[in-house]
């Protein structure tokens, strides 16, 4: 259940509107548009409200609303609510926040600057969707059960373990019972492989929760024996392992081994991007080459790049652990990284028009679960690019 927070409405909230209008007109100062990015990335309310008001969806319903609209009594109304301090939960100050600003924008005055090309292009973009939920699950005797949106909770054995599927996770119960076989059999492996535009979870026989990145696959044993918890990792994961100071957790990513107890940690091994980047959350892990190692601690990144170079940072780590709460979160990346995270949710093709371009720094958060009209949007706005789309191939420039 979430918690309730207390918020002001803004103490200047026509303001936050205005600026708002102004983004749709594309008529933001370097100051005004700085003060919309600190807005935005004040709460995740205020990025869901900001990606709302910028959709294709608010447009057309602007459009429709515009012969009946009276903004002037809008406006009057829903300042006087606004001024007043209130206790909410949050979505509701979310569902408060998208109305006001639905009535103060109107949309008379933007729309009919709007070119025809321009909603057609926002048109194709919001058509392009990440599926979510959907993996395959391959078990130890090669057959592969297919998982994803609309299949039906299933309960099954498979050797010796008691396996739960349900829409977005599986998961083994029964371990316990079962180290002691272990010890004298081979171990058996599943692999739970997600593909573009997709993301699942898996719970552990030793109650150790992974969460897969699109791309991204793990091999695990389906029971774990009686020495270390070992599993082997292809994309990007979100791990919660479960707490056995005598069977240490160990995942090995690339050329990279993490060493744990019992913590949670984000850690994602890409073979196209060429490192394993490990950022802990809470914990204690060590992350070894072949020739060094380095101890994290919470709020620390360790590295370990092509070359077999290993470093460590400390981070801010949300930005590296958001996706799997349901934001994308950028500070200071180029296009080029922005759409390879992206497009690999999406399953798109990106093409870039030119190598200057990828070189771009975006800052800026993204839900996860909108449609490609969202990033778009955002894009094109702050970054001065333009988005052709073809299917599912992008193509983008400079303006």
């Amino acid at each position: 259940m979430r918690e309730n927070y207390e918020y002001d409405m803004f103490e200047n909230y026509s303001e936050v509107v205005m600026l708002l209008v102004k983004v749709r007109q594309q008529n933001l100062t370097e100051e005004e548009e700085e003060k919309v990015r600190s807005w935005r990335e004040e709460s995740p309310e205020n990025e869901v409200l900001y990606a709302k008001v910028m959709s294709v969806e608010f447009m057309k319903m602007k459009m429709a609303q515009r012969a009946c609209t009276d903004s002037e009594r809008a406006y009057a109304k829903v300042k006087r609510r606004a001024q007043r301090r209130v206790r909410v939960r949050r979505f509701c100050y979310l569902s408060s926040a998208v109305a006001s600003v639905f009535l103060l924008l109107g949309g008379w005055f933007y729309f009919d600057r709007m070119e025809l090309s321009g909603l057609e292009r926002l048109n194709a973009a919001s058509e392009i969707i990440a599926e979510g939920s959907k993996a395959e699950l391959i078990l130890s005797s090669g057959e592969c059960v297919m998982l994803g949106k609309g299949q039906l909770d299933s309960v099954w054995m498979h050797e010796g373990m008691e396996v739960h599927s349900t829409e977005g996770r599986v998961s083994y119960t029964g371990e316990r019972l079962c180290r002691e076989k272990c010890d004298t059999e081979e171990l058996q492996y599943n692999i739970l492989r997600v593909p573009r535009g997709g993301e699942y979870s898996v719970v552990l026989g030793d109650g150790t929760s992974v969460c897969l990145n699109s791309e991204s696959e793990l091999r695990y044993p389906v029971q774990f024996d009686r020495g270390e918890r070992r599993v082997f990792l292809r994309g990007e994961g979100y791990f919660e392992v479960a707490k056995d100071p005598e069977h240490p957790f160990v995942v090995e990513v690339e050329d990279a081994k993490i060493e744990v107890l019992g913590t949670i940690f984000n850690v994602s091994g890409y073979a196209e991007e060429e490192r394993v980047v490990t950022t802990l959350v809470e914990g204690v892990v060590r992350l070894s080459s072949d020739n060094e190692s380095v101890l994290l601690e919470p709020n620390e990144q360790g590295v370990l790049d092509k070359d077999g170079h290993l470093s460590k940072v400390e981070v801010n780590v949300f930005p590296y652990v958001a996706w799997q709460k349901g934001l994308f979160v950028f500070r200071q990346q180029s296009l080029e990284r922005v759409m390879q995270v992206v497009s690999r949710w999406y399953d798109v093709k990106v093409v870039f028009k030119d190598e200057e371009t990828k070189r771009i720094s975006f800052t800026g958060n993204m839900r996860r679960y909108g449609n490609f009209e969202q990033v778009v949007r955002m894009l094109e706005m702050t970054g001065g690019l333009n988005f052709n789309i073809e299917g599912r191939t992008i193509y983008i420039t400079e303006k």
